[in-house]
C-alpha cells in the first residue's frame, strides 16, 4: 500500500521530482511524466538537469542558489520534455538532507504555465486591439470629415456639368474618396468598433477584381492573382466592406504560403437546393474557391486555422485573427467556409455564400434626379466644410437650410422659430455640447421634431444606441446624395 505521502504528490496538479545531487531522477509524478512525456522514469536513466532544465546558465543559477539560500522559488523558466519541446514553467526546488542535514539530493516543485501565457498573449492582444481601435476611431472621424467635402462635391459636379472633361474628373474624384471612404470602413472593421452595414445584393466579380486590384500593387511581380469568376453568376446576399475583408484576408494568407512567388485563383460557381447539409441553410449558394499552390497544411494545422490568434508565422509577423476574422464574418452572412489542403500540394478553400434574393442597386444617372417635397432643414456641425457641404447637397435637393456651429446655437435658433423646422440633422461628437445632448434640450422644446444624428465615427450598434436614444435616424459620414434622398424617403414618406 502506498503511503500517504506518495498518494499526495500523485494527486499534485503540478510536476513534482526528486533527484540525487547528479540530478539522476528518483522519483516523479504522475503529473511531471505527463509534462516530460514519459510513461515510465525507471525504464531510462533520466537527468533532470541534463534531459529536462538543459540551460547550462539555469543550471547553474539553481545549483548556486541552492547552495546559498537552502531553497528557490517562483523562478520562471522553460522545461524540457523529451521531445525537445518546451514549456514555461513556475519552478520551485530545495535539498533532500540526511538526518544530520547533509545535502544529498534536489526536490523539484514546476507549475506549467501555458495556458497563463497564452492569457496573457491574450490579454496583451485585446489591449493592443482596444488602443488601435481608439485611434482609428479618432483618424476617421477627422478623415471622414474631410472626405464629407470632396465626396459630395465631385457629385454635385457630375449632376450640373455637362462639359465630358469636367465629369470625367468630377467621376475620378469621385471613385477615388468613394475607396477613401472604404478604407476607412475597412480600419474600423479590423479594429471591431465599426458597425456592419446590411447586406445588399453584390455581383462577385466586381468585388474580387476591385479587390485584386488593390493587392496585386502590395503583393509584387512573383505573386499571380487570377480572377476567374463568371460575370454571370447570381448575386450574392452579402455586405461590401465585409466581402472586401474575406477577399483581402484569403489572398494575405495565400501569399504567406507561397513565400515569395506562386499563383493564386479566384473562381466560383452556383450550388443549387443545397438541403442536406450540417452548416447551411436550405438554398442556393455561390462558392466562391481561393486556391494558391502554396506548401500546403498538414490535417492538425487544418483543424485550428480558424482559432482566434492560432497562427504559424514567427513571433511578431502575425495575428492569427485573419482567418478566425473571415470564418466570423462568413457565419454572420448565414454561409459556411471550408478547407482542402495537403503538405506541398497547396490549398483551396470554398466560401459559401447565399445567392441574394434582392435586387441589385440601381446606379442612378446625373440626369435621374429624384424629387421630393421641400423641407426646412437645421444641421448642426461644428465643422465647416461638413457644414457647408451637406448644405449644398441639401440645397441642390430643393430643400431649405439653416445652419448653426454648436449645440446651443442649434437650440437658440430652435427656440427662436420652433415650427420653422420639419428636420434637424445634429454631428454626434462637438466640443462642449455633444449631438445626444443637443437632440435631448431640443425634443424638450418640442418632443415630434424629427431628428438625425450623424457622425463620421462608426461604433459598434451606434445606429441602435442613437435610435434609442430617440433619434428618428443615423447617418453616416461622408454624406452621399443618394444617402440623403435615401432618409428624406424613409422619413418623409409621400
Amino acid at each position: 500500500m502506498k503511503s500517504t505521502s506518495i498518494q499526495f504528490l500523485e494527486l499534485l496538479h503540478d510536476g513534482f521530482c526528486a533527484t540525487d545531487l547528479n540530478g539522476i531522477v528518483l522519483y516523479a509524478n504522475p503529473r511531471a511524466l505527463e509534462l516530460i512525456k514519459l510513461e515510465d522514469y525507471t525504464a531510462i536513466t533520466l537527468n533532470f538537469f541534463r534531459d529536462v532544465v538543459k540551460d547550462e546558465n539555469l543550471i547553474e543559477e539553481i545549483k548556486s542558489k541552492i547552495a546559498q539560500e537552502s531553497s528557490i522559488s517562483d523562478i520562471e523558466c522553460n522545461l524540457f520534455n523529451r521531445f525537445r519541446e518546451y514549456f514555461p514553467v513556475i519552478l520551485t526546488a530545495n535539498y533532500i538532507r540526511d538526518y544530520d542535514g547533509t545535502p544529498e539530493g534536489y526536490l523539484f516543485l514546476f507549475k506549467e504555465m501555458s495556458a497563463f501565457k497564452e492569457m496573457q498573449v491574450r490579454l496583451v492582444q485585446a489591449q493592443k486591439m482596444e488602443s488601435i481601435g481608439l485611434l482609428a476611431s479618432g483618424i476617421a472621424h477627422e478623415f471622414n470629415n474631410i472626405l464629407s467635402g470632396i465626396m459630395p462635391n465631385a457629385e454635385l459636379i457630375k449632376m450640373t456639368t455637362k462639359e465630358k472633361a469636367n465629369l470625367a474628373r468630377a467621376d475620378m474624384i469621385h471613385k477615388a474618396s468613394f475607396r477613401a471612404a472604404n478604407i476607412v470602413k475597412q480600419l474600423l472593421s479590423f479594429a471591431r468598433i465599426h458597425e456592419m452595414d446590411e447586406t445588399e445584393a453584390l455581383v462577385l466579380n466586381e468585388a474580387v477584381s476591385e479587390t485584386l486590384g488593390i493587392l496585386d500593387k502590395l503583393f509584387g511581380k512573383e505573386i499571380h492573382l487570377e480572377n476567374r469568376i463568371p460575370v454571370d453568376l447570381p448575386a450574392i446576399e452579402a455586405n461590401a466592406t465585409q466581402l472586401q475583408q474575406v477577399i483581402m484576408n484569403l489572398a494575405i494568407n495565400a501569399r504567406d504560403a507561397l513565400e515569395g512567388s506562386g499563383r493564386i485563383i479566384f473562381s466560383a460557381e452556383v450550388f443549387k437546393n443545397i438541403s442536406k447539409d450540417q452548416t447551411l441553410k436550405p438554398g442556393d449558394y455561390i462558392v466562391l474557391k481561393v486556391m494558391d499552390n502554396g506548401h500546403g497544411m498538414t490535417r492538425e494545422v487544418m483543424e485550428k486555422i480558424f482559432d482566434p490568434f492560432f497562427t504559424t508565422k514567427e513571433p511578431g509577423k502575425g495575428t492569427g485573427l485573419g482567418l478566425s476574422t473571415v470564418y466570423g464574418i462568413v457565419k454572420s452572412l448565414n454561409g459556411d467556409i471550408r478547407v482542402e489542403s495537403e503538405p506541398d500540394k497547396g490549398t483551396r478553400f470554398n466560401v459559401y455564400l447565399p445567392v441574394s434574393h434582392s435586387r441589385l442597386a440601381k446606379q442612378e444617372s446625373p440626369d435621374e434626379v429624384t424629387e421630393s417635397t421641400s423641407r426646412n432643414v437645421m444641421i448642426i456641425d461644428d465643422d465647416l466644410v461638413v457644414r457647408e457641404m451637406a448644405g449644398d447637397l441639401l440645397d441642390f435637393l430643393g430643400h431649405t437650410v439653416v445652419k448653426a456651429e454648436t449645440g446651443e446655437e442649434g437650440i437658440e435658433l430652435f427656440r427662436t422659430h420652433p415650427s420653422r423646422f420639419d428636420l434637424i440633422i445634429i454631428d454626434l461628437i462637438m466640443p462642449k455640447m455633444n449631438g445626444v445632448t443637443t437632440m435631448e434640450r431640443i425634443r424638450a422644446i418640442d418632443e415630434k421634431i424629427k431628428i438625425v444624428i450623424t457622425s463620421g465615427v462608426g461604433h459598434t450598434n451606434k445606429k441602435d444606441e442613437m435610435l434609442k436614444k430617440g433619434a428618428d435616424a443615423y447617418l453616416q459620414k461622408p454624406y452621399s446624395l443618394d444617402a440623403f434622398r435615401s432618409m428624406f424617403s424613409d422619413l418623409f414618406p409621400e
